[in-house]
């Protein structure tokens, strides 16, 4: 009776030792109903090298999902602007028109024309043409990345003039072909203006 429930014993442990034998090899066999190893694919794939653009082009759309200002026209052509105001609008502004790549054709700049008074955006045709002169080696990739740091300075305050002046500190990050990054400190100098009843963006200054 004894020996009987041994040989029982012995032929589950044989039977559940043959099912993990079958799993282990469906599990390997498997990878598309792996979860584990699926897993470990995706990590394995995430850590693969990006290009200059890949890696520019994710920074720019986090810089994006940063800017939370909306802009409303008729809103706000009939109200009082505060100093609040003008900063919010000067570091929304500063981070995108300091953000771009030779590959993207420096679509940052036409993004900012609906901010722009009609003798900017004269200068901005003429600032993009020039960055596509200077850029002779376009398979060469070159992007920059632009935080503003902190709360922007005002250094004029004239609403009765019509004339309002900022200071915006940034952290600018390049990244070029070979993927060398180069971060440096930069301020910019922003100058609004009221045309036709709307605060819009006169010059912007690199220092």
């Amino acid at each position: 009776m004894i020996n009987q429930n041994k040989r029982k014993v012995g032929y589950l442990l044989i039977g559940l030792a043959i099912i993990l034998l079958v799993l282990a090899i469906i599990f390997f066999l498997s990878p598309e109903k792996n979860v584990l190893k699926n897993l470990f694919d995706r990590n394995e794939k995430s850590s693969e090298e990006k290009t200059a653009e890949e890696l520019f082009e994710e920074m720019k759309a986090q810089k994006e999902a940063e800017i939370v200002y909306s802009f409303d026209p008729e809103f706000e052509s009939n109200r009082d602007w505060d100093e609040d105001d003008f900063k919010q609008i000067a570091r929304s502004f500063v981070e995108r028109f300091g953000s771009y790549s030779n590959q993207s054709d420096y679509g940052n700049i036409d993004d900012l024309k609906m901010f722009m008074t009609a003798k900017m955006k004269l200068w901005a045709d003429e600032y993009v043409s020039d960055l596509k002169s200077e850029d002779l080696d376009q398979d060469k990739f070159y992007g920059i990345i632009t935080k503003a740091l902190i709360e922007p300075e005002v250094l004029n305050f004239d609403l009765a003039s019509s004339k309002v002046d900022l200071m915006v500190a940034t952290q600018r990050e390049e990244t070029t072909d070979s993927q060398n990054k180069r971060v440096f400190s930069q301020n910019i100098k922003i100058s609004f203006v009221k045309e036709n009843g709307e605060w819009l963006v006169d010059g912007a200054f690199w220092q």
